[in-house]
C-alpha cells in the first residue's frame, strides 16, 4: 500500500500523464489489493485519471490526460535548462548579492537568459554574478555571498 501510494504521489507531483503501469508484486490477496487501489484513489483525488483494478500479479494501470512532458522528461530534454533552474531556485534562498558558480553549459543557458538573472537579483536584493567552473558537475552549482 505505501508503494502504491507513493507512486500516486510522484505521479501527481511530476505532472506525468499517458499509460502508467504501477507494479506491486508482493501485494498477495484481494483485501490488500483493493487497500493499493485506494490509496491511489485518494492520492490522485481531485485530478483526472482512470485506473484499472489490482490484478492478481499486483499490477494496475493509471491512464492520465498528457497534456504536456513530464518533469523527469523536462529535464533529460535539456540538462543544463533544469541544472540552471535548479540553481536559481537554491539561490533563491540567500540574501544580497552572488556570485553564481556552475558548469560551464549551465553558466551559459544562463547568459542566454538574463531575465532569470535579474529576477534572481530582485529576489534576493542585490546583484548576481556568473562563474564559469569546468571542475564543477552540472549539477554542483552553488552561490556564493559577495
Amino acid at each position: 500500500m505505501a508503494g502504491a501510494r507513493a507512486a500516486a504521489i510522484a505521479i501527481r507531483r511530476l505532472g506525468i500523464g499517458g499509460s502508467i503501469g504501477i507494479d506491486l508484486p508482493t501485494t498477495p490477496g484481494k483485501n490488500p489489493r483493493a487497500a493499493a487501489a485506494a490509496a491511489i484513489d485518494a492520492a490522485l483525488a481531485g485530478v483526472p485519471f482512470e485506473r484499472t483494478a489490482v490484478n492478481g500479479f499486483g499490477f494496475v494501470q493509471v491512464v492520465r490526460p498528457r497534456r504536456h512532458a513530464s518533469l523527469p522528461e523536462l529535464y533529460a530534454g535539456d540538462r543544463s535548462a533544469a541544472e540552471a533552474r535548479a540553481l536559481l531556485r537554491r539561490a533563491g534562498g540567500h540574501v544580497g548579492s552572488l556570485a553564481l558558480a556552475a558548469h560551464p553549459a549551465v553558466i551559459a543557458t544562463l547568459e542566454q537568459h538574463p531575465a532569470w538573472i535579474e529576477q534572481l537579483a530582485r529576489q534576493v536584493g542585490g546583484g548576481v554574478t556568473l562563474r564559469s567552473d569546468p571542475r564543477l558537475a552540472m549539477s554542483a552549482g552553488h552561490a556564493e555571498p559577495r
